[in-house]
């Protein structure tokens, strides 16, 4: 039976997990620790993952459906290889369960317009789990660019360059098409922009493999205008020793090398923003403005907070139906058409413009 849209407010949201890989382990402790909800279970095909579930107190399964079938749930994280997150997804659908999907929604747009149109038809909810946007610094840096105060945006630099260890690609699907850092690692930069700054409507991308040699891209630089009228460039590259990263600036991931630095950097017609140091760079005076005049430095002060253990909770109020999600179906899938236009653009060597309507088609300038 399906649950209940209308969770009674004094139990606990109730929780499966789907894939306890390095993401799913960790929805899975927060959700088993946070007040309001309740892990139930958690269902992974490796039996390795048996060792998580007795460590929470949890039921085990190796087959999802059989935790599906066997708990009463309210909704479930599912966090598989991102080519198993649409039939997942209707499969938990079709049972009415609430689905918080990790990013990307799925592989490719039809696909994930396969599971958005499933999750309405079932009257159910989907979050996608662009978790960034629950970082204060994420946050702030809206409030900064939507509020005005650094007058009307006219451009945004974006890095994202480290190194990833040979041993990384030891994984063979990670030196295939697909597994390189456009899908993996700018979709985070591209959906943070698209939360900051609003809708990307031109894309023309240049891509390379030859650092390494592999089928999959190392290296990529694109050039966006937003519909706003924007600019804004994207540097992207997994084989450059590098401070420039947002985990590597933002401590976010407390795994990564701290370096203090500055990865997005947003100007305005009225000052600037470096991100994540969120100093704010303006003129004291608009009388006294222009290029011989001194600049001032104000250093926002953000309160850091988890943004995995916040995008739970906020899963866990979309099920209550007290928020709606902050990363719907549709929002995730305007994301992953505008890496896809990346991919295409770098493909073809030629821009692209966005079109987003229903259908999310996308077509190339000739």
């Amino acid at each position: 039976m399906a649950p209940s849209h209308n969770i009674d407010s004094g139990r606990p949201v109730r929780l499966g997990v789907i894939g306890a890989g390095l993401v799913g382990a960790k929805h899975a402790t927060i959700a088993a620790g946070l007040p309001g909800c309740r892990l139930v279970g958690i269902a992974d095909p490796n039996p390795a993952a048996r060792q998580l579930a007795e460590n929470l107190a949890v039921g085990f399964y190796e087959d999802y459906q059989a935790m599906i079938s066997a708990e009463k749930l309210d909704g479930v994280v599912i966090a598989t290889p991102t080519e198993r997150h649409v039939d997942v997804g209707i499969v938990c659908a079709e049972k009415g369960l609430h689905l918080m999907v990790e990013k990307p929604i799925a592989s490719d747009v039809k696909a994930a317009r396969a599971l958005i149109d499933c999750a309405k038809r079932r009257q159910v909810q989907i979050l996608v789990g662009h978790h960034r946007r629950f970082n204060p610094l994420v946050e702030t840096a809206r409030e900064v660019v939507q509020s005005g105060k650094i007058g009307r945006l006219v451009a945004v630099s974006v890095l994202w360059t480290l190194l990833k260890p040979t041993d990384y690609f030891n994984v063979e699907w990670r030196r295939k098409p697909g597994g390189g850092p456009v899908l993996i690692n700018m979709i985070h930069d591209v959906d943070n922009l698209r939360y900051i700054c609003g809708e990307i409507q031109n894309i023309y991308a240049e891509v390379s493999s030859t650092a390494r040699g592999f089928e999959v891209e190392d290296t990529a630089c694109v050039t966006l205008r937003f519909r706003n009228g924007a600019l804004g460039t994207i540097i992207t590259s997994d084989c450059a020793p590098s401070r420039w990263s947002y985990e590597a600036t933002t401590g976010e991931n407390p795994d990564y090398f701290r370096t203090h630095e500055d990865c997005y950097l947003f100007f305005g017609t009225e000052g600037s923003l470096a991100f994540p140091t969120m100093k704010h760079v303006h003129y004291a005076s608009p009388s006294t403005a222009g290029w011989l005049q001194p600049l001032q430095t104000e250093e926002i002060t953000v309160q850091q907070q988890d943004p995995l253990v916040r995008q739970i909770d906020h899963f866990c109020a979309v099920i209550r139906g007290d928020e709606v999600p902050r990363t719907s179906g549709e929002d995730a899938l305007r994301t992953l058409s505008v890496i896809r236009a990346v991919l295409d653009s770098g493909d073809s060597g030629k821009p692209i413009v966005l079109n987003f309507g229903d259908d999310i088609p996308l077509r190339r300038i000739s």
